[in-house]
């Protein structure tokens, strides 16, 4: 009598551990699945976040385009658009250009390979510009023989917009160039040769 009650107090107590053990692990299981939760309540929120960062900053850019290119080139019907997408989970951006002909046919296409080089250079410029007032960095752009695809005649309404820009805000612009037009119409201009010592700086405006 005594060794089966021994027995059932042993199986007694190998179930009670076994329950607690169940238990233990369902706790641990409902811990496991309300982090994981959380984990993806929050990666939802971070990847909301990462979009409309992204669709406010297209948003700068394709407001500063649609400016710099109906300044540049007033006699052209011509826009920025941009599509935006998610491509494996990542968001992604497309921009197209849009240019309205006289007979109302629009023709649409990406910069450099369908409006040629002025175009694409406006477009790289103002990029850069956007960046600056979207990291809040400080306002100032180095620019190095960025206009040669432009002629000149729209060097000079571009020049024009870009001291506009400067203006509006707040804005420096160092550029190096030998197109004697750009020396012309900035504030400040210097003319740089070399020298057996390194270069001479000679102020020309």
């Amino acid at each position: 009598m005594n060794k089966l009650k021994e027995r059932y107090l042993k199986i007694q107590t190998l179930k009670e551990t076994e329950e607690k053990r169940v238990n233990d692990l369902d706790l641990e299981i409902a811990l496991l699945e309300s982090d994981l939760d959380i984990k993806q309540q929050a990666q939802g929120v971070l990847d909301l976040l990462i979009e409309k960062e992204v669709e406010e900053g297209v948003k700068t850019y394709i407001s500063l385009l649609d400016q710099g290119l109906k300044a540049i080139f007033p006699e052209q019907d011509i826009s920025q658009t941009a599509e935006i997408t998610k491509v494996r989970g990542k968001v992604s951006v497309r921009l197209k250009t849009v240019v309205k002909g006289k007979d109302g046919v629009e023709v649409e296409g990406e910069g450099l390979d369908t409006f040629g080089g002025a175009v694409s250079t406006v477009q790289s410029l103002l990029l850069r510009v956007s960046l600056l007032l979207k990291r809040e960095l400080r306002p100032v752009l180095v620019l190095d023989e960025t206009f040669p695809a432009v002629d000149e005649n729209r060097t000079e309404l571009l020049v024009d917009f870009l001291k506009a820009l400067c203006k509006k805000l707040d804005m420096d612009i160092l550029c190096i160039s030998h197109n004697s037009s750009i020396a012309e119409s900035a504030d400040l201009a210097y003319r740089v040769k070399a020298t057996k010592n390194g270069a001479s700086f000679t102020k020309i405006s």
